[in-house]
């Protein structure tokens, strides 16, 4: 007895050392907060069967250390953890957990649990062969779907008794070194090929007053909502005579029962093992509709159905695999929702797009999909198997640059050695960032004092390869200023000039190239001069070399 009492104590003592992972929210802005500590999630994504066997990850997980990682999105489904009703499995969560640790990764687990991008494949067999007792969604011809209902309650209960298990162990096994920092629950939810769940208790449900929980919100946040549908001028009727009788009203509805189905899913959760929740999105692009795209997930022009319905999520999370990057990220980095991109088509191009997320949008994190397929170094047509580079200490995220490394390596690797100094400088008017593409190939920062940066792609110089080329790559910077004319620039492919405000010319006071070491301390790799200011003309880093430089301007 006396044993027990002591080893619950001493739980309780290393417990509250470190409090929970935890989102440290400022409205547009957010970050996770690790063993008391904040973090960038610089992160990937694993495709969605590559952490299904032990071997997979054994092999797996090394390679994203090399890549840079400090964090992995792992998917972990209810048919592995669950694959005869009532018996649990965790071995496969368990090694996961292990793996990270051996790797110096934090993780961020995926539920793919009633559904994984709409369908309800990654579901045990006994809930698929069961279709009874857990119904699906009909087509309005009244054809089952492979969608199960977000309306059953058998449905709810079997996911959220399975999910809660799988919380309380990880409470069990991982919160004292807090490898597991949040979790997103189900995978890109939303109908495909009808617009609303057509049952007979779906329709019923249709033709009901909406929800007085959803009128009152919508009444509260009339000036700031994202929809203008959403702008109802009368708060009580049914759900097509409040927002119209076709497609987009349906829509509504449905997301509304998602909405409710993933607050009961978190909230549960959240009781147990209080970690952050998020959503992720399938995007409503190209020009199709409810069903065409996957209808009523957490779109943008549904955002506010979702943030009333499921206030226990803490972030509607970006997917992205569209063109218009910098639209998109607007659209998702709004004042209740800060920006955190959990998935996004995996390219070279993500090199620039991580550094514009965190400087410009001051992003919780940036993570490529599939990342496991993403090669450390230039040799893009050789199997990262078969690349032996474990003695190259250049491989260091807090180490100089190597010009062997992918563009998307090279990249984590800066944002690795600045992470302390973005997150001293996130949510503040001293950091921005540009992106830069064929299309948009200047622009200027611009701060109070009347300093103006003017930021070209280097290929408008006309010096380097490529320069002469129809289509330019995106290049991309972030600025951070440290103090009056003090400057930190991070990134490739940017040339940055200057003016004031006051009229007065602006020279280089001093420039050098630079890293960061694991303490956090600035280390001068080279001083910059000459050919490499231009005479002292401009900052230049050259496209394809990713550097971090620190300059001091002066009025003459």
């Amino acid at each position: 007895m006396i044993k027990s009492v002591l080893s619950l104590l001493c739980s309780i003592v290393c417990v509250s050392l470190f409090a929970q992972p935890k989102l440290e929210n400022h409205g547009d802005w957010a970050r996770i907060i690790v063993n008391d500590k904040p973090m960038l999630i610089i992160g990937g994504e694993l495709g969605n069967s590559s952490a299904s066997t032990q071997e997979d990850i054994r092999r797996i997980f090394p390679h994203l250390h090399k890549l840079g990682l400090n964090t992995v999105l792992a998917p972990i489904s209810w048919e592995l953890l669950e694959p005869q009703e009532g018996e649990y499995d965790f071995s496969t969560l368990d090694h996961i957990i292990h793996e990270a640790r051996r790797n110096e990764l934090k993780v961020v687990l995926l539920w793919f649990g009633a559904w994984k991008n709409s369908m309800s494949c990654y579901t045990p067999e006994w809930f698929k062969r069961d279709n009874k007792r857990f119904p699906r969604v009909h087509n309005k011809n009244g054809v089952p779907l492979e969608e199960a209902s977000s309306l059953s309650a058998n449905v709810l209960e079997a996911d959220k008794k399975i999910f809660c298990s799988m919380m309380q162990h990880i409470r069990d096994v991982d919160m004292n070194e807090q490898t597991v920092i949040m979790i997103q629950v189900e995978n890109e939810i939303g109908m495909i090929t009808e617009p609303r769940d057509y049952s007979k208790d779906a329709t019923k449900m249709y033709n009901s007053q909406v929800p007085k929980q959803l009128t009152d919100y919508l009444k509260k946040n009339t000036k700031r909502l994202n929809n203008n549908r959403l702008q109802i001028k009368t708060y009580k009727g049914t759900w097509s005579e409040l927002f119209g009788n076709d497609i987009y009203a349906e829509e509504i509805f449905q997301a509304w029962t998602y909405a409710l189905y993933v607050e009961e899913m978190a909230k549960a959760g959240k009781a147990i093992y209080n970690l952050p929740m998020y959503v992720n999105v399938a995007l409503n692009s190209r020009n199709r509709t409810p069903g065409e795209y996957p209808s009523a997930g957490p779109l943008a022009h549904l955002i506010d159905v979702w943030h009333c319905g499921a206030p226990s999520i803490s972030v509607l999370g970006l997917d992205l695999y569209d063109k218009g990057y910098r639209d998109w990220t607007g659209r998702y980095h709004l004042p209740n929702n800060p920006l955190f991109i959990p998935e996004i088509r995996l390219e070279d191009h993500d090199a620039m797009r991580a550094l514009y997320a965190f400087g410009h949008h001051d992003a919780m994190g940036f993570c490529p999909f599939s990342i496991e397929n993403y090669p450390l170094t230039r040799q893009s047509n050789s199997d990262w198997r078969n690349i032996d580079i474990s003695k190259d200490d250049q491989l260091n995220v807090f180490s100089s640059n190597s010009s062997k490394l992918s563009p998307l390596v090279s990249s984590y690797r800066l944002l690795r050695q600045t992470e302390p100094l973005i997150l001293k400088h996130q949510g503040t008017k001293d950091m921005d960032a540009v992106l830069l593409d064929n299309d948009t190939r200047e622009t200027d920062i611009k701060f109070e004092d009347g300093t103006v940066l003017h930021i070209s792609h280097t290929y408008s110089l006309g010096w380097e390869p490529g320069a002469k080329s129809d289509k330019w790559p995106e290049a991309a910077c972030i600025i951070i200023r440290q103090d009056k004319d003090d400057y930190i620039v991070i990134g490739s492919g940017i040339v940055i000039t200057f003016s004031k405000a006051n009229g007065k010319m602006v020279g280089i006071a001093k420039c050098e190239q630079v890293e960061y070491s694991q303490e956090g301390e600035m280390q001068i790799v080279r001083h910059l001069n000459g050919d490499q200011t231009h005479q002292g003309r401009h900052i230049r880093i050259p496209f394809d070399n990713y550097q971090i430089q620190h300059f001091r301007l002066y009025e003459y």
